[in-house]
């Protein structure tokens, strides 16, 4: 028997899968107790209002980014020990990775979607999936940090353009064409800024 975290994660899972595939506007509670395959009222029992839904699937969306963020920032601990410099090319690889691993949480990336576009009404939910969040706080570390050690531009507006790029692309990777080489636009993009410091 699943546990109340258990259940909750289920559900929110469930949720996820229904927004993916049918919309936002097709979630509702009985939708998400087909969908996890557990009796009627389940959903009910541990979301009470719709909004209250939204927000389970929201704040399990939020912490899987923060964690993917997390992730990458042990990579480039790892990959930039004892003061090694990281190489652009290899920077633009682990990125890569990160947006392929992005791009194959299919559902999660087109609920993710969705949601920003419905949730206007919501903004303290839409926060938590956009640059308000404090999975964008994380990212912003965790993308300087980066830049630092690939001896690359810093600043707060080379961080927010990095973001918004892998953000771009892991939009395009879901939705458009699979096979688009990450890396090569990744690298163009970081060697551009090498160049266009004022010493090069």
């Amino acid at each position: 028997m699943l546990s109340g975290s258990e259940r909750r994660e289920a559900i929110a899972d469930s949720g996820i899968r229904v927004i993916a595939r049918d919309g936002v506007r097709a979630l509702t509670h009985r939708a998400v107790d087909r969908e996890a395959g557990i009796p009627q009222g389940s959903t009910s029992y541990h979301a009470k209002t719709r909004l209250a839904l939204v927000e389970l699937i929201v704040d399990a969306l939020a912490a899987r980014s923060k964690a993917d963020a997390e992730e990458l920032a042990a990579s480039l601990g790892a990959a930039a020990k004892d003061g090694k410099r990281l190489a652009v090319d290899e920077l633009a690889t682990m990125i890569a990775g990160l947006v392929e691993t992005l791009a194959l949480r299919r559902h999660d990336m087109r609920a993710r979607y969705a949601l920003i576009l419905e949730l206007d009404d919501a903004p303290h939910l839409r926060a938590k999936l956009t640059s308000a969040s404090e999975v964008h706080a994380v990212t912003r570390r965790v993308t300087a940090s980066a830049l630092i050690r690939a001896g690359l531009p810093s600043s707060d507006a080379h961080v927010e353009e990095l973001i918004a790029l892998t953000d771009s692309l892991v939009f395009y990777r879901t939705a458009i064409d699979e096979t688009a080489s990450l890396r090569t636009i990744l690298a163009a993009y970081l060697h551009g800024t090498v160049r266009a410091q004022p010493d090069h």
